[in-house]
């Protein structure tokens, strides 16, 4: 199966749409300069890559600014430009979206949130001591609008609004490769059958965090960067959104769509190395690099371009022409090679994003963008580098991304029909092979995750009783926050029932998708109160990685040693089953032989009562708990071959939007005899999605409040599912994780 790039859209620092950006890029434009959307008083830097002129209110629809950000805004310019170009309206057609980002409305939420810390501040310390039930503070009402902007998953939700109806929509995080991952995803989808239409990409504004905290780690250049430069000295931020619209052939020919290129082979891996530094000697790197053009039925020899990540940090365009080196070998002499961070800077979760569709006009167009910066190659970076626009035919091109955490992404596009159609791998059967929960009853296996289902008291509220150095060395875990020891715990805890083996290459098929609804409130919040009263030269550097939605998995990564695909996900309250279904997507694609797959959710005031009540639209709920879960996914003839024990398995899954919940639900197989619903948490909206379907008389069990009420309670309900399943209490399990707007649901069943 061929998959056609029909459109484009590019939201940058340096113009309004794709070609645009080309047409600046080419003439050698450059859009960094002095920083004006905010001023950090005592900043050793003052430059970034701005996108100008940009004004939420005449985007977003009327009455409604507050609650958007710029992120929203721009999403929308650049996803709409996309559509327009492919000739799609998800009105008439259908189409699925995925987006990768990191910094959501953060700009637009971090300081009223750092106000509203500081008054919570006499009561965050008092959950070990006496009760307390704090309100919202009078002062943070004129700010709860604004918060609706803060979650990962919003800026989906509104592009959704504006553009929509979507079917199927995903956030996702994997920090700088964030947008070219949305872009594998939804090239998954559409492998795979389950999608005939996606628009895919990345969004990231700048905001005070991000700038304070890449200063922090002495990443930021004080001048405009210097890509591959002997003299380099670091990167310059930049803010923009990308999408590209991708479509089977077959699916785009029979609506006459006019192709721009194809997206002919991807990969996603982890370095399971280290937080913030890239892998010195490029080894995971280039096996990625391999293995995107393995998909691809490519060989280095059919490469003609390659848009380098090209951060200008000395260690990663070091990592980055090593990689190359050993995936390319010889040709490396040959390939051109460029970035395009000198001119428009790095634009985190969209990079990957842009840069892939910067790719894709280079080869319909003929010509490359050059490195602008560049002057004196250092010596550990020769590559055959671009420092002016080099015009020629581009047979195939790669695109890099790497991001926080080691995770690292190659795209392969190429020109339409220049080389013959890629093998399609058959879809892969699913099946769950261990699950894990740190909660209130402890750190537990499968077995012991059943008693979540029995009759008990709920758990105080707040911090769960877990000493991290019960279960990891701690001098090994000493810079993993609290959500990554217990995302750390709880894959480590299934890791070891499971008995699967992690040594030499089987680990590089081996990931973790691991969500969070809100992402680090608490750290975030701690982190800018202590920028704006201290200023920003005190900020932590140990601190910052760890505020990243996807460190918890990142780090889970590098203490365990899993080299698969590693992301996070975010969709409020169904964000556990969001994972989970992006996992088995991996598996079923061929991207991974097995996947950890949950959620972790700490214990957090300003959740539980500010964003919490704002986003989930309920305000009558309890204290907030914590707690984490997973299930590991896994390859059914993967797990056969090792002779692996199944709990049970993914008889099917499906998710949906607005008012789409019986269509989706009408897809599933029926219930049977000794078939059960099980919750995480239930209210009425769990009610009207299972009205009038098959499964609205069937018994339902939920987990909460035993296993404490929070956003990730539907890893808890799945793991029990599973774990009731493979001790034959009941024989299949319907998960449903609802939040306003959309949803998700898997069927487990018993494996034959």
């Amino acid at each position: 199966m061929r998959i056609w790039v029909t459109g484009l859209g590019v939201i940058s620092p340096l113009a309004r749409g794709a070609g645009p950006t080309m047409d600046r890029l080419l003439a050698g434009d450059r859009a960094i300069g002095p920083l004006t959307l905010f001023h950090l008083a005592g900043s050793r830097v003052d430059i970034a890559a701005e996108v100008k002129d940009l004004r939420v209110d005449e985007v977003a629809p009327p009455g409604e600014e507050e609650g958007w950000s710029r992120a929203d805004a721009m999403s929308v310019l650049a996803a709409r430009e996309a559509l327009a170009q492919a000739g799609v309206d998800p009105r008439r057609a259908p189409v699925d979206l995925i987006l990768g980002g990191t910094t959501a409305g953060m700009f637009e939420t971090e300081t009223p949130l750092a106000e509203l810390s500081r008054e919570f501040l006499p009561v965050m310390g008092a959950r070990h001591g006496e009760p307390t039930t704090p309100q919202v503070p009078h002062g943070a009402v004129p700010h709860l609008q604004r918060m609706l902007s803060h979650p990962l998953s919003s800026t989906a939700d509104h592009v959704s609004a504006a553009l929509g109806p979507f079917g199927q929509v995903r956030s996702l995080c994997s920090a700088c490769s964030g947008g070219a991952n949305a872009i594998l995803l939804g090239a998954a989808w559409i492998r795979a059958g389950r999608s005939r239409c996606v628009i895919a990409g990345g969004v990231d504004g700048l905001c005070r965090l991000t700038f304070t905290g890449f200063g922090a780690l002495s990443a930021l250049s004080p001048e405009p960067c210097r890509p591959f430069d002997r003299r380099r000295s670091g990167l310059n931020l930049g803010e923009a959104a990308a999408f590209l619209v991708l479509e089977p052939e077959a699916s785009a020919r029979a609506r006459g769509a006019r192709p721009l290129v194809e997206l002919r082979g991807w990969a996603v891996g982890a370095e399971a190395h280290h937080i913030t530094n890239p892998e010195g000697a490029g080894e995971t790197a280039a096996r990625v690099m391999r293995q995107a053009l393995d998909r691809a039925g490519l060989a280095p020899a059919d490469l003609d371009y390659v848009n380098a990540h090209g951060t200008a940090t000395p260690l990663n365009d070091a990592m980055e022409t090593a990689a190359l080196r050993r995936c390319l070998g010889a040709e490396a002499d040959r390939i051109p090679v460029s970035s395009v961070k000198g001119q428009i800077g790095h634009t985190l979760a969209a990079a990957g994003a842009i840069e892939a569709a910067i790719t894709a006009m280079a080869i319909t167009r003929g010509v490359m963008p050059p490195t602008l910066g560049l002057e004196e190659v250092d010596p550990a970076c020769q590559l055959v580098h671009l420092t002016a626009p080099r015009h020629g035919r581009i047979r195939a091109a790669m695109s890099e991304s790497f991001g926080f955490g080691g995770t690292d992404t190659v795209l392969v596009l190429t020109e339409l029909d220049a080389f013959p159609a890629p093998v399609s791998p058959p879809p892969r059967g699913v099946v769950v092979t261990a699950a894990a929960t740190v909660g209130p009853l402890g750190v537990l296996g499968a077995e012991g995750t059943l008693a979540y289902l029995e009759a008990g008291p709920a758990p105080q509220p707040g911090p769960i009783a877990f000493t991290a150095a019960d279960h990891l060395d701690v001098a090994r875990a000493r810079r993993l926050d609290r959500a990554g020891r217990l995302t750390t715990v709880a894959i480590a805890r299934a890791l070891a029932e499971s008995r699967l083996p992690l040594e030499g290459d089987a680990a590089s098929r081996i990931g973790a998708v691991v969500g969070s609804a809100f992402g680090s409130i608490d750290g975030s919040t701690a982190f800018m109160r202590r920028v704006y009263d201290k200023g920003p030269k005190l900020a932590s550097p140990a601190d910052f990685p760890n505020l990243v939605p996807s460190s918890p998995v990142g780090h889970a990564s590098i203490y365990l040693g899993l080299r698969g695909p590693v992301l996070a996900t975010s969709d409020l309250e169904a964000t556990a089953e969001s994972a989970i279904v992006t996992a088995a997507e991996l598996i079923e694609a061929g991207e991974a032989e097995a996947m950890f797959a949950g959620s972790a959710e700490e214990a957090s005031l300003m959740i539980e009562r500010c964003l919490g009540p704002v986003c989930s639209g309920i305000t009558d709920r309890g204290a907030r708990s914590e707690g984490a879960a997973v299930l590991l996914l896994e390859a059914e003839d993967h797990a056969a071959a090792r002779g692996a024990s199944v709990l049970a398995k993914v008889l099917w899954w499906g998710s949906w939007r607005g008012t789409a919940a019986p269509a989706c639900l009408a897809g599933a197989p029926g219930p049977g005899p000794g078939s059960e619903v099980i919750l995480g948490r239930e209210d009425e909206r769990m009610h009207g999605v299972l009205t009038g379907s098959p499964w609205a008389e069937v018994p339902r069990r939920r987990v909460a409040p035993r296993a404490g009420d929070h956003e990730g309670a539907g890893g808890f309900a799945a793991a029990a599912a599973a774990a009731a399943i493979a001790a034959g209490t009941i024989e299949s399990a319907l998960l449903l994780g609802v939040a306003p707007d959309r949803g998700y649901a898997l069927l487990l069943a018993r494996a034959r």
